[in-house]
């Protein structure tokens, strides 16, 4: 018989800097105004890293995802950060092409044996990451392993563009994951929320059309080269595609349907995107979480910082996941808590490649 193994995310942690580009700001610079990118993308905002890399955004959240776990369990950070023995890095603005992102946020976090893998799947990365972490953790006996997102687009967008430039944020979010063996075990560790990484689905498909496009600079041939590129329109109409047929995969696979779903982080990449997908795979939209207007799209980054804010807002909706039916549990904020039979979180994302991801995170 196979051994049950149970790869848990026991903490999250999110960076963003605090300087604030707002449509207000952005329509000084370039033809627009902030009722015009609110009605198209639900953007009020977007936050500018001035004076740290996509590294340093990085190890600012992985530290904060520690550190929760850390203190609630009464022993140094430093303690716990030398327990992590993986890495996997999803970025596509890594500050150099080697070492690899996650070697040198490894050194940054002072942990200096770890294995240690980049992943570049744009903004499908964290989920794509999230798969590859559960895959080595069981295959390499790994117990403790940090997936983190981050991104600094800032660095690559066209400021006069104003297609793309009212769109993009940089940020980063990370997560804390256990690898616990016993299916009645609650792990080593204490934690606030504890979410087993359940169902997985990923696919692609050729961007022969260049969709969505960031071409390295040994390969540039144009000037505008070095910067984004999107064709909006059919991002759109593929987000809107992909997106319920990801839920439906995940639903005929494991026999779950949206009343299981507690609530759902998407990829924040536009509102109209995220109000179209709930609509079309029936999911309500008060259970999809939002974050968009703060941040922009923050790529690789834009789940698990949806996800750790999520978790800071919506936790005691998780709480009542674990205890028996009938005690009375309050509502947080405007969410409708549900069922009870809603023990699920539904996390999905698009982005360049193109590439597609969906999983589900079983509420322990």
């Amino acid at each position: 018989m196979e051994e049950y193994m149970s790869i848990d995310i026991i903490s999250t942690g999110r960076y963003a800097s605090d300087h604030i580009l707002n449509n207000d700001m952005l329509s000084k610079m370039v033809d627009t105004n902030s009722q015009w990118i609110v009605e198209r993308t639900g953007i009020l905002e977007r936050r500018i890293s001035e004076d740290k890399t996509t590294e340093e955004m990085a190890q600012m959240a992985c530290e904060r995802a520690v550190k929760k776990v850390a203190e609630l369990n009464g022993i140094d950070v430093s303690d716990m950060m030398s327990k992590i023995e993986l890495i996997v890095f999803a970025t596509v603005s890594g500050d150099t092409k080697t070492p690899a992102s996650s070697f040198r946020l490894s050194e940054k976090l002072g942990i200096r044996e770890c294995t240690c893998l980049d992943v570049n799947a744009a903004c499908s990365g964290f989920l794509y990451a999230m798969t590859v972490a559960k895959s080595m953790m069981k295959e390499l006996n790994k117990k403790y392993a940090l997936v983190v997102g981050a991104e600094r687009l800032s660095k690559y967008v066209d400021w006069d563009d104003r297609g793309t430039c009212i769109l993009f944020g940089d940020g980063a979010g990370a997560a804390l994951l256990e690898n616990t063996r016993d299916m009645s075990e609650d792990g080593e560790c204490s934690c606030e929320n504890r979410l087993e990484i359940s169902d997985v689905y990923l696919g692609g498909r050729v961007d022969d059309k260049g969709l969505l496009t960031l071409h390295s600079k040994n390969h540039i041939d144009e000037e505008n080269n070095r910067f984004i590129g999107m064709n909006g329109r059919q991002v759109y109409k593929f987000a809107t595609e992909i997106g319920p047929k990801v839920i439906e995969k995940l639903f005929d696979k494991t026999g779950l349907t949206k009343d299981d779903i507690k609530f759902v982080v998407p990829h924040q990449a536009n509102v109209r995107i995220i109000k179209t997908m709930a609509q079309k795979s029936g999911i309500e939209l008060d259970k999809w979480y939002t974050n968009i207007e703060k941040y922009g799209n923050t790529s690789a980054a834009s789940v698990p910082m949806a996800l750790d804010e999520a978790l800071e807002k919506w936790g005691d909706v998780l709480k009542a996941s674990s205890r028996k039916t009938g005690e009375n549990v309050e509502k947080t904020g405007q969410y409708d808590e549900g069922s009870d039979r809603a023990k699920y979180i539904l996390s999905i994302a698009f982005g360049g490649g193109l590439s597609y991801a969906g999983i589900l995170f079983k509420i322990k």
